[in-house]
């Protein structure tokens, strides 16, 4: 048995009412860890551990940056070549 929605294109629950839909924001590409550890020296309030993290689109490498915690580290931190910010700049 074929399912229907398989046949036709996707279509809303609910068609857009006010014209409007909500814009997304700009992809982020972001930089994975590729090493995690403890330098022994004294954080900064609040950070537990360094980490360094590089980007498989380009190749960029972070330098050691202390975060928080382990779950800190897993979200990656946004590659400074691939969207275009200055190099100090690290959100994430």
């Amino acid at each position: 048995m074929v399912s229907p929605r398989s046949t036709t294109k996707y279509k809303p629950r609910q068609p857009d009412l006010f014209g409007y839909r909500k814009p997304r924001a700009p992809q982020r590409y972001l930089a994975h860890m590729i090493d995690v550890g403890d330098h022994g020296c004294i954080y900064e309030p609040g950070n537990t551990c360094v980490a360094l993290f590089s980007c498989a689109r380009c190749g960029w490498e972070s330098g050691w940056i202390e975060r928080q915690n382990k779950t800190h580290v897993l979200r990656g931190v946004a590659c400074a070549k691939c969207n275009d910010q200055p190099q100090g700049s690290l959100a994430g």
